[in-house]
């Protein structure tokens, strides 16, 4: 997170807010390829003999969304709420 703290930092809000961009517009392919690395891991742990409840437990997820991640089905869409209000 290091390079969100650096564009933070920036003091020229038009620059950060270019900078902030550059970084959101790369976010859609760090998720899809984010989700292939978990997927590829859970399978790996279930092929390594280990159940939904016990690969659930070690992720802290329920065992219901390790089997939605083993058949490559996205989450129930739960997102981040805004961090911040824009008032005029």
């Amino acid at each position: 997170m290091a390079d969100i703290d650096d564009v933070e930092q920036i003091t020229d809000p038009a620059e950060r807010a270019r900078q902030a961009g550059v970084r959101l517009a790369a976010v859609p392919g760090w998720q899809a390829r984010l989700r292939k690395i978990r997927q590829e891991a859970v399978v790996e742990m279930k092929t390594r003999g280990m159940s939904y409840a016990d690969i659930a437990k070690e992720l802290g997820l329920h065992r219901n969304r390790i089997q939605q991640i083993l058949e490559g089905r996205p989450g129930g869409g739960k997102g981040p709420k805004p961090v911040v209000e824009v008032t005029e």
